[in-house]
């Protein structure tokens, strides 16, 4: 009887010690299933955040390359504008800056920007006109008397090009302002004329023209990349070319 007793407490004792090594292995491997769900979900979170941070970069640097930069001089021409807009009177024109000239270059080997005009000068007269197309390169025009968004301007290309209104590293593209209109007479040849109203990207009054000491500044805007701020000053007389320092 003593020995049956004896039977029975070891083979208890035994079975506590079964439950107890397995309650530790569940409880070992509930530890190890959550410590790698915890590294997966931090991992995870690590290689999101890398790759936001390498698009952000990649972004910027996208932006930078394809800002633009002043590659030349700022002329600024002087030019009689036609007050009345009646082309066979000459008495009331009144001499102005009519147009601003700059040559600009893309920034740091960078993306080509697209410079196709909304103007064009007439193949045979040489007045401005509508180019038909739509540009998507913008430029503003602002001085103290006002703002003039999405600015009359025109395209050349200094030196080497390929033929396209893609401006290249390797091309330079003298943009043309036109603060007046340029129109063109049978009788009388070509003049300058101010605008009719808001409407029109061009100077409307006589007090909007600009003359000697007066600073203005333009902002050339690509549809991708930094905007380009030029401010400049007329000096204090006003001659037929004047290099805007």
């Amino acid at each position: 009887m003593r020995s049956d007793l004896h039977r029975r407490v070891v083979s208890a004792v035994r079975a506590e010690r079964g439950i107890t090594g397995l309650e530790t292995a569940i409880i070992l491997i509930a530890f190890v299933v959550v410590a790698s769900v915890f590294s997966y979900t931090v991992l995870t979170a690590g290689v999101f955040s890398s790759q936001k941070s390498s698009e952000a970069v990649n972004s910027a640097i996208d932006e930078v390359r394809s800002s633009i930069k002043i590659s030349g001089n700022t002329i600024a021409y002087k030019g009689a504008v036609d007050i009345d807009k009646v082309a066979s009177t000459t008495s009331d024109r009144v001499d102005a800056v009519v147009r601003v000239a700059l040559t600009i270059g893309v920034a740091l080997q960078g993306i080509p920007i697209d410079v196709t005009p909304a103007y064009q000068l007439n193949a045979t007269n040489k007045s401005l006109e509508s180019s038909g197309s739509t540009s998507s390169l913008v430029i503003n025009f602002i001085d103290q008397k006002q703002v003039i968004s999405n600015a009359a301007w025109t395209v050349a290309f200094s030196g080497s090009n390929d033929g396209d209104f893609s401006l290249e590293p390797t091309e330079r593209a003298v943009l043309t302002l036109w603060l007046a209109d340029y129109k063109y007479n049978n009788t009388h040849g070509l003049y300058y004329v101010l605008g009719t109203d808001t409407t029109d990207p061009f100077f409307d009054g006589s007090v909007d023209l600009l003359g000697n000491f007066d600073s203005f500044s333009i902002e050339i805007s690509p549809v991708q990349g930094t905007p380009l701020v030029i401010e400049k000053v007329i000096p204090q007389s006003l001659n037929d070319v004047m290099n805007l320092r």
